[in-house]
């Protein structure tokens, strides 16, 4: 519909002021602080707005460029996702090297396009099945030890036509041996064109493991010797990653762990250049590895500083433009995922894979709704990757370029988690870098206060996780466990390593032997291509570790950084309470005493049903009484000690003090609560024999839990 005179069409309506509004929240507020109902302090230390305005762009420097210039906060490609989408980079965490390949296969065929390699414990400490303990081969990962594991693993996949990487941590060097062996039994293969990423990184190793199987100093070696490689013979293979998982894994902010990413990158940037690899060479082989928690725009915000702060870092040692680009993969965070009501999982996961679509990230691993719970199957493997599918073919997100770009509130919040993670950064840096802060503490330290300010903002249910401290499902069916089983995947690829070995002539061995002498003589740039040798001659993945290492200087330990995600506590409660009705044919019980006619009763028993059943709690209901000794017949029969008394304030007045003395006259040892904030009549309800009261304000976790080991189900 045209307007008179072709006049934009709200040109008739006056635009109101910043303090216009303002002046109409106050009144809204009717009189409660508007700083304090309106600005919310996140665990960065950020706080948010109500509102943003034109004028916060005055600040944001990023806001002023384009995509795919000065600093890429905007994006690393001046088209997006227009020409060439993100890659779908799932893990497969499947031991077997059969199972791998049959599962890959299926999935590259299903719209997966790049390989994302989790390697199991055993091979990432540089152990061959036989020399592992049962637990190690098959967990959590591929177990790979020699050329025809490699083979199996990866037969029928053509390496030109997708994208490869791999999380090899600390054993970098000998699976880049089998790597390039299989490459070089593939007749098609052009290594110029390999594209991927070797992912070594065992600052992410020292954190999350709190050890490093060898000196830092060989490590770096080792990754100077790869990278030297790569950034001639397979220039799109990057060789190291730099994971920020361990960091979100422990409770870490947004800033805190980019802060951590980014001195990391530094950490090994000065590692490669001190050994002379240049600049730009050195970090073109880097890749970074993001994990997304629930906090949609304060993620967005991080993944967009954190191209524009790795520029910054590059810039100032030299590098060209095309050094200072991030290359970034991210994948949805393990955090804020619940072992209660899991297919909520699939919503957060879904939400968290579009801020990192949002944010422009150049690969996406989709975590599946219950990989902290069991080993993912076909269905939720395919829910996880068609979320990516979906994001790309039908929302149609690919056809925008830098869909956040421009927005007040994202381009202020991208500035902000920037100056804030910059700041964390430098105190790295004053502390003496990566290596020296982890082993004074200081980022556990700085971790582990953030956890615990996140914990409490759990149990006090200001931050809600659906399914555990919000909205339980007390019926809901738990999903089938489906652990494998460890020691007979040991034996089985312990035997079949063995026989691989016992293929071997006694030519071969010797060959073999004189080889690993080899890798321990020789120059560190021979070193690769002796391990290339070996593997091809029929060497062991444990064999080329233990050569390689055989000079090395002693390993270091630390502190090593927790692993928990925000729902556990209250799934202990669960666990608990779960057991003691298997035990007792019933849950532990609340008896519901409501006051009256329900439409005086529902709303404060209804919150107090979802605040006790977050721990478990099987909830007795009732109608609304209106004599005493009525409600206490109920409350004796129903055999529960502990009674919550739901009504409205005025009814509370009237009747509560009777009620409470009747129950604590017939039933001395009954636990009563009162729903709702007694205010100034606490003294009296209390004098009656109230024993505590629950409110919005309570700590939801801390009662739960007193009262659990009260009936002593803890």
């Amino acid at each position: 519909m045209k307007n008179a005179g072709n006049k934009p069409l709200l040109a008739e309506f006056k635009a109101a002021s910043y303090d216009e509004w303002k002046d109409a929240a106050v009144s809204l507020l009717k009189g409660a602080p508007f700083e304090k109902k309106l600005y919310t302090l996140t665990p960065e230390g950020i706080t948010l707005q109500p509102i943003y305005r034109r004028e916060d762009l005055a600040t944001a420097s990023a806001a002023a460029t384009m995509p795919g210039f000065d600093g890429y906060t905007r994006g690393a490609r001046a088209d997006g996702y227009r020409s060439i989408p993100w890659e779908i980079a799932q893990e497969l965490p499947y031991g077997d090297p059969a199972e791998f390949n049959r599962i890959a296969l299926g999935d590259l065929h299903r719209g997966q396009d790049a390989l994302n390699i989790t390697l199991d414990i055993a091979t990432l400490k540089g152990l061959d099945p036989d020399a592992a303990r049962d637990g190690e081969v098959a967990a959590c990962g591929l177990s790979l030890a020699t050329l025809w594991d490699f083979n199996t693993a990866f037969a029928n996949i053509y390496p030109n036509a997708i994208s490869i990487y791999f999380q090899s941590g600390c054993a970098g060097a000998p699976i880049y041996a089998l790597f390039r062996a299989w490459l070089a039994s593939q007749d098609e293969a052009n290594l110029a064109e390999i594209k991927g990423g070797l992912g070594v990184d065992p600052m992410s190793v020292l954190a999350s493991a709190g050890a490093l199987p060898t000196s830092p100093d060989q490590l770096y070696d080792e990754m100077f010797c790869i990278a030297e490689l790569n950034a001639v013979e397979m220039p799109k293979f990057t060789s190291m990653g730099v994971s920020g998982l361990p960091y979100h894994c422990a409770g870490a902010s947004a800033t805190q762990e980019l802060a951590a990413m980014l001195a990391t990158g530094l950490e090994y940037l000065r590692a490669l250049t001190s050994r002379g690899l240049d600049i730009n060479a050195a970090a073109s082989q880097i890749r970074f590895s993001a994990a997304i928690g629930g906090s949609f725009f304060m993620e967005l915000a991080k993944l967009r500083a954190a191209r524009q702060l790795w520029a910054r870092i590059v810039k100032e040692l030299g590098g060209d433009s095309q050094a200072q680009l991030m290359r970034l993969h991210a994948r949805t965070g393990f955090n804020n995922k619940t072992r209660h009501d899991p297919y909520a999982n699939m919503l957060r996961s879904a939400t968290e894979a579009l801020c990192g679509v949002t944010a422009g990230v150049d690969s996406l691993c989709v975590g599946s709704f219950d990989e902290i719970i069991r080993e993912p199957d076909e269905f939720s493997r395919r829910v996880a990757r068609n979320t990516q599918v979906i994001l790309q073919e039908e929302c149609e997100l690919t056809a925008v370029v830098d869909p956040a770009g421009g927005s007040w509130y994202i381009e202020s919040l991208t500035e902000e988690v920037a100056r804030k993670a910059w700041g964390l950064f430098q105190e790295i840096e004053s502390a003496g870098g990566m290596l020296e802060a982890l082993h004074r503490k200081v980022i556990q330290d700085m971790v582990a206060d953030t956890a615990r300010k996140k914990s409490k903002l759990v149990g006090q249910r200001r931050l809600s996780l659906v399914g555990a401290n919000q909205y339980p499902n007390l019926g809901e069916k738990p999903l089938e466990s489906r652990i494998p089983d460890y020691a007979a995947i040991r034996q089985k690829r312990a035997s079949q390593v063995e026989r691989r070995r016992m293929q071997n002539d006694e030519k071969t061995d010797e060959l073999i032997m004189a080889l690993l002498v080899e890798i321990q003589e020789s120059p560190k740039q021979e070193k690769i291509t002796k391990m290339i040798e070996a593997v091809t001659t029929g060497a062991t993945l444990g064999e080329i570790s233990r050569a390689l290492r055989a000079n090395a200087g002693p390993a270091i330990c630390i502190e090593a950084l927790p692993n928990h995600r925000l729902a556990e506590d209250y799934e202990e409660l669960r666990s608990a309470s779960a057991a003691y009705a298997a035990t007792n044919g019933h849950g532990p019980k609340i008896f519901l005493t409501n006051l009256g006619a329900l439409r005086r009763h529902k709303i404060r028993a209804d919150f107090t049903r979802n605040f006790f059943e977050t721990g478990g709690f099987e909830m007795v209901s009732s109608a609304g009484f209106s004599a005493p000794d009525v409600a206490v017949g109920a409350l004796k029969e129903s055999g529960a000690k502990i009674t919550v008394i739901c009504g409205i304030d005025d009814d509370y007045v009237e009747q509560a003090p009777a009620l409470i003395r009747a129950i604590k006259t017939e039933l001395p040892d009954t636990i009563v609560i009162l729903a709702g904030d007694p205010c100034a009549h606490e003294a009296t309800y209390r004098e009656a024999g109230l024993d505590d009261f629950i409110f919005i304000k309570t700590d939801n976790y801390a009662a739960n839990r007193k009262y659990l080991e009260l009936l002593e189900v803890l």
